[in-house]
């Protein structure tokens, strides 16, 4: 399968490598891909480029950034890129603010999703692409 993930940070490296270990073709996506050239030297046989590039060359696209960035991630993939498409959301909606007792602090409520912020993403982008969170 080939899986494309929107990010370039920790969790869309470990996931980027777990797919890889498990036999997918793996592609992943950054605002600035030179920041995956030392990920790319370890794993040779995965793709980097930008969230656009990535949302074209995934069968299914993992969404692995920071909860504030989502939105703008998304749009830069570009909705006929993940038309039709599964996307994973490994996202949380947590503020960049320091954990309290070991608590991150979140920008939603606890009943809310970042999905239903309103203004999040328009309609007609919420029905382009089959959402797993």
């Amino acid at each position: 399968m080939r899986v494309g993930i929107i990010g370039s940070g920790e969790v869309a490296q470990s996931l980027g490598a777990g797919f890889l270990k498990h036999g997918h073709q793996v592609a992943l996506g950054s605002r600035s891909p030179a920041k995956l050239a030392d990920w790319a030297k370890q794993h040779p046989s995965a793709q980097t480029g930008s969230f656009t590039d990535v949302a074209r060359f995934g069968d299914v696209v993992v969404l692995a950034v920071k909860g504030e960035a989502a939105a703008d991630a998304l749009r830069a993939a570009g909705a006929q890129n993940l038309a039709g498409k599964v996307v994973i959301d490994a996202t949380n909606p947590s503020t960049e603010d320091e954990p309290v007792n070991g608590v991150l602090k979140f920008f939603t409520s606890l009943d809310d999703s970042l999905w239903c912020i309103p203004g999040f993403l328009r309609d007609d982008w919420r029905h382009a692409f089959k959402l797993l969170k």
